[in-house]
């Protein structure tokens, strides 16, 4: 590898080692192929030299370290993007609830390294799922939704601004809540009707925040507003519907629902992922935009294969199989018995885990 100054460094080349800001956060990490978007962004954080490998990478250097080995580091790198995020977002959170905006380059800087992953890390998407909670629910719940916008996004094969503007949008869909009262907020059990009357003012706070941000793209200001609302209608704070509701919003509701339903919560345990998307295929299909929600939902599903689960049957199997006509029942392997659960609709899975 090379010490390279970052004024000479050229879009394909690949850098040798992880690059981090003067407070020890991860910028960008090793083995990443440099786009024009990255050399501005380590311009813009005064970063004077990185090192790269002098030669295009060859595969057979993967192989000096054993695939767990591997699988462990990468599992680490992921986690560690997610932590420095949550660690940024906060400080984010804590500024807006303090009456002091953050600049736009704050915002996009804080955002840049999980979408570097989700633009350019094939196993990032894999690995994401794995991640256990690292701080309190808000600046969790917001992190995890921000991944899950950027790759939803990204299945939905739309152009690489727009997978940083889903990223972005879904960091920043709950920022109104830092102007809820800390009671209803952090309340341990659920609210009443009249606080979470309260609660629904989030989304049209959040916009009062944000809106005037220079450089924040409209789309990110529509999904902070729109989040909560539903093709049908139903949803608020305006209860547009359809064509009303801006795309970006539509996507990071979905990501907002599914994030909700699958994480711990003070006063209720998150349920397992397929009961999330069962719950989104049966009860969301008119509420959510159902083309982007059957696309989430058939990638979703895919990253669980290999998982072990529980059977209502008492049986316990793998999972190896899912299908992209009914993402939430997949088929079951129990010793040499193979269980396809969209024909075996008496049976439900209970619970699942990794190995």
């Amino acid at each position: 590898m090379i010490k390279l100054e970052v004024t000479n460094l050229e879009p394909g080349m690949i850098l040798a080692e992880d690059v981090y800001d003067e407070d020890g956060l991860l910028l960008i990490a090793g083995e990443t192929r440099l786009h024009g978007m990255h050399i501005d962004f380590l311009t813009r954080k005064f970063v004077d030299y990185v090192y790269i490998f002098d030669v295009v990478k060859d595969d057979v250097e993967k192989y000096e370290s054993t695939p767990a080995q591997l699988e462990a580091a990468g599992q680490l790198a992921v986690e560690e993007k997610y932590k420095d995020t949550v660690v940024k977002f906060k400080d984010i959170y804590k500024s807006y609830k303090l009456g002091r905006v953050p600049v736009f380059e704050v915002l996009d800087d804080t955002v840049e390294p999980l979408f570097q992953s989700i633009l350019n890390d094939e196993s990032f998407a894999r690995r994401m799922w794995q991640i256990h909670a690292y701080d309190d629910y808000t600046f969790d719940h917001s992190v995890r939704v921000s991944m899950i916008s950027g790759l939803l996004a990204k299945w939905l094969g739309l152009d690489f601004h727009i997978i940083k503007e889903a990223t972005l949008a879904g960091l920043l869909h709950d920022i109104g809540k830092c102007n809820i009262p800390d009671e209803i907020l952090n309340k341990p059990d659920e609210l009443t009707d009249e606080e979470f009357k309260v609660m629904k003012t989030h989304s049209i706070l959040g916009y009062i925040l944000v809106k005037d941000i220079p450089r924040l793209p409209y789309n990110v200001q529509m999904a902070v507003l729109q989040h909560h609302e539903r093709v049908d209608g139903s949803g608020y704070p305006h209860g547009i519907k359809g064509l009303e509701i801006n795309y970006l919003s539509k996507i990071v509701a979905i990501a907002d629902v599914y994030c909700a339903m699958t994480q711990d919560r003070v006063y209720k345990k998150g349920v397992h992922p397929f009961d999330a998307m069962s719950f989104i295929i049966n009860k969301c299909h008119e509420t959510l935009d159902f083309s982007i929600s059957r696309i989430f939902l058939s990638n979703v599903a895919y990253f669980y294969i290999g998982h072990q689960a529980k059977l209502s049957n008492g049986q316990v199997g793998e999972i190896i199989m899912t299908y992209k006509d009914d993402p939430a029942r997949p088929m079951i392997r129990v010793g040499e018995e193979y269980i396809d659960l969209r024909r075996n609709l008496s049976i439900e899975i209970e619970t699942i885990w990794d190995l």
